[in-house]
Order: C-alpha cells, then structure tokens, then sequence
C-alpha cells in the first residue's frame, strides 16, 4: 500500500510539474509576443536609416543580409511603410542587371556597392519576404519580382548535385561548389516551386536535407560547419583557405536549427519535424560547458570563451520541439523581455537583435499564427 501512495504522489508531482512549466511556457510566449513589438520599434529607431537601409555598426556596412532580415521582419509584423521603404532601397542600390544582389554597400563617398558579388541566403530570403509581403499587403508586383529573383537565383547561384541542383554560397561559389548549410532556405522551397516549377524546388528542399544529413553522419562530427565544399561525386572536401570562410560551427552554421524548424512550424514537413540537424548534440554541448559559445569544430570541440545571445535565439524553435523544458529555462534565463532590454538600442548589437526576435517569434508562435492568417 505505502508503494502504492508513494507512486501515487510520484504521479502527482509528475502532472502538477508539468502544469506548472505549461502555464509558464504560455505565461512567456505572451510576454515574447509583446515583446515583438517593442524590439522591432526599437529596431527601426537604432538600425534602419530612414533611406531604407539597414546599418550594422559593429561592422560598418549595409548587406544584402541585413536587407533581407529587415523586409522578414516587416511583412511578419504587418508594417507595410517599412517593407515598401526597404525593399525600395535595396532595389535601387543593390539589384544587379541579372535580378540578384549585391551583398555590401557603404554609405561613404555619397553610397556604392562595395562588393557586387551575392549571398544566396539574403537572396532567397528577400524572394520569401516578397512572395509573403504580395499577398499581406495585396501587393501583385512583389510577387513578379520574386518570381524573377528566383529563377535568377536557380540559373546563377546553383550547382549541380546527383539528381538535380542545390544552391550555392553565391554567385563567387560556384566554380569552387562551395556551400553554406544555413543558406538552405528549406521553409521558403515549397512557395519557389509554386513560382518557379522549372526549378524542381521541392527536389532542392530534399537534396539540401540529403546533404546536411550525410555532412552530420560522418565519424565524429557533431554539428555543421559555416562552409563546407561539395565536390562532384558528392563528397566534402576539406575547406581549403579561401579568405574569412569558416569550416568550423560559429554565426553561420547557428542558423541551421532555426531554418529547419521553421520548415516544420510553418509547413508541418515530416522530414524536417524529424530533427535532421541533431538538435540533441546542442542539448548535449550546453549541458557539457553551460553555454553556448561561438565557435566550435565540427566535432564539437570549444574554441572561443565568447557567448553570443544570437546563438541562443537560433536554437530556441528547435528547444521547443525536442526539449521544451531546456526551450522554456532559456527563455527565462537568456532571452526574457527583462534580459533582452539591454540590447534592444545597443548600435553594435545589430546581429543579435535580428536573432533573438526570430528565434522568440518563432518560439512563441508568431510566425505561424501570421502565416494562418494569409491563408
């Protein structure tokens, strides 16, 4: 009988501790959710120049990137002047003559382009901004823009693979086949397709998986890398020095985890709801060194003593599904409304209040919520 109770009281505990970190995982995303708002005025006031560009401090430079965040932010906030102010901007002084962008421009010497070369993150994330921003602000041309930026993107960015093709780094990538994993757009593939069925989207949605999945099989490697080479066989090959790319897990490769589960939030894709980044090695390094630092190898070994906020807003949509109590403790210990007020008007914080507020929308449900609104 005393077994019985004790069982009983065990069980008690069990629901009572799992009602208690419910309420306080709604009690948050509410709190995020109005969170949203404020950190996105705080982000116009502090980042965007009333030109329509977004200036990154710290690094002293516009990019495509920071175009691309700030029209995602826009359309996923409903704010219609910013987008249209924005996307004005970024077409009049980075478009090139083939329909991408140009990924650096610098106000100096009265505003040029200081790289013309593209990122295909930034342009693949500007054609998924267009394509929601056509129907949220019942805007047809925007749709005719990104149609155009996506095939551009198909014919200039990408290279052939066993089967089909799957986007490169840019357009300065191709000959060498290097790629970025966290600019595999796999949530935006499904609406190129419906825009561009010549470019077999969908089999680009699951070559990009198939790659990611055999970069991550390989013996002892934990996490994928920033850049990576893809020769033409199909196999990676060691990252020889080109320039500043990275072969090692840092702000790039942090992306991974959030594009993946916003390809299952937003779209329910069974082979993306099934983890293919390994979010468990993630769980594993944070409960190995207490944090999240900013570099590792691919195998998981420490190799900065630097934490970045971005980093924990990266991973948080993928917590949420596959370990919601660490998600919830994250929230509560990094990325509270009260913990984040520090950065919300700090100049050199550009990248990590992008990060932070993606991560939260998606966390808190945002991002679904406006994407069940269009349909």
């Amino acid at each position: 009988m005393f077994r019985i109770l004790c069982g009983q009281c065990m069980a008690l505990a069990l629901i009572l501790s799992s009602l208690i970190l419910g309420c306080q995982s709604q009690k948050n995303s509410h709190s995020s959710l109005a969170f949203l708002d404020t950190s996105w005025v705080a982000y116009k006031e502090t980042f965007l120049r009333p030109e329509g560009y977004v200036w990154d401090e710290a690094r002293q430079e516009v990019t495509s990137e920071g175009q691309s965040y700030a029209l995602l932010r826009a359309v996923w906030m409903r704010d219609k002047e910013t987008f249209y102010r924005v996307f004005n901007w970024t077409e009049a002084h980075l478009a090139r003559p083939d329909g991408l962008y140009s990924w650096q421009w610098t106000p100096k010497d009265g505003g040029r382009v200081l790289d013309a070369n593209t990122a295909t993150d930034a342009d693949q994330d500007i054609a998924f901004a267009l394509i929601l921003a056509a129907k949220a602000f019942n805007m047809p041309e925007y749709r005719d823009r990104a149609k155009a930026l996506i095939t551009a993107i198909r014919q200039i960015e990408g290279i052939p693979v066993d089967g089909g093709w799957i986007p490169s780094a840019g357009n300065w990538a191709v000959s060498n086949r290097i790629i970025n994993f966290s600019y595999f757009t796999f949530y935006a593939y499904p609406h190129f397709a419906t825009l561009d069925p010549e470019g077999d989207w969908l089999g680009v949605r699951e070559r990009c998986y198939d790659v990611l999945t055999r970069f991550l099989e390989q013996k002892n490697v934990l996490l994928p890398a920033d850049f990576a080479i893809l020769d033409k066989s199909g196999h990676f090959v060691p990252l020889a020095e080109k320039g500043r790319l990275s072969g090692d897990f840092s702000f790039d490769a942090m992306r991974v985890y959030w594009r993946v589960a916003v390809d299952c939030l937003l779209n329910n894709f069974p082979r993306a709801c099934s983890d293919p980044a390994r979010t468990t090695a993630i769980v594993d390094i944070l409960a190995r060194d207490g944090a999240l630092y900013t570099q590792y190898s691919v195998t998981g070994v420490k190799k900065s003593d630097v934490t970045s906020i971005s980093f924990y807003g990266s991973i948080l949509p993928a917590l949420k599904m596959y370990s919601p109590q660490l998600a919830t403790a994250l929230v509560n210990d990094k990325l509270s409304p009260a913990n984040l007020a520090s950065i919300l008007r700090n100049p050199d914080h550009y990248y990590d209040n992008n990060w932070t507020w993606f991560g939260l929308a998606a966390w808190a449900g945002h991002l679904t919520a406006m994407e069940d609104d269009m349909r």
